[in-house]
């Protein structure tokens, strides 16, 4: 039977290849999700990857994924809580290392999902895991831009039902964050036509390449 230490053990290697996958597939870099004729960018900031873990720390989210990121993670410097049980993370971290399925797959779009302390006004799932998204605001609630962020990773296949409408993705593009428009598609469903709604984010090259 797995001692304390060696659950502990599991967890830590688990934050290290999550962190790891993170940045590498994900932080540094922007997604454009289009669904219908809607469609909304999601960002990976490096500082919300400890929301998604279900572990505790007393250090800043910074510090926690540079550290993890480099394997330098200690089972002192992160536990768990009533708030945040082993249950919850041992549950959640293989689910984290496979975020870049919500990025790189076909997936649905929920609306306005409902937990115990917040509604989600988007979350994208697989249906074996979900994705809830927050509005990029600052301290006093102010919204600093358009981009969704993640804010918390979800086991569970009730998210569904918990939403109040739900869409399938039809087109996922991807860029570096520092670049202004997208030049790279991930995800695209062959029998829709990419809406006029972005056409102003694609570019020009590169939208005329994907439409022939």
């Amino acid at each position: 039977m797995a001692t304390k230490t060696d659950k502990k053990n599991a967890i830590r290697q688990d934050i290290i290849d999550s962190a790891r996958v993170y940045s590498g597939s994900l932080a540094g870099k922007t997604f454009l999700y289009v669904y219908g004729v809607e469609f909304f960018e999601v960002s990976f900031p490096i500082d919300h990857f400890l929301h998604l873990t279900g572990v505790e720390t007393k250090q800043s989210a910074k510090d926690f994924y540079k550290n993890a990121k480099r394997g330098k993670i200690t089972n002192n410097q992160f536990y768990f809580s009533s708030r945040h049980p082993y249950a919850n993370a041992k549950k959640k971290l293989p689910c984290l290392k496979r975020l870049p399925e919500l990025t790189n797959d076909m997936i649905c779009i929920l609306k306005d999902m409902q937990t115990m302390t917040i509604v989600y006004k988007l979350s994208v799932t697989n249906l074996e895991f979900t994705l809830g998204l927050t509005e990029n605001t600052d301290s006093n609630g102010n919204k600093i831009n358009d981009l969704f962020l993640p804010m918390s990773l979800r086991v569970e296949d009730s998210s569904v039902t918990k939403s109040d409408d739900g869409e399938v993705v039809v087109f996922i593009f991807t860029k570096d964050a520092s670049l202004t428009k997208y030049k790279e598609l991930l995800v695209k469903d062959n029998r829709k036509a990419i809406p006029e709604c972005i056409r102003h984010l694609i570019e020009d090259s590169f939208y005329d390449e994907i439409i022939e």
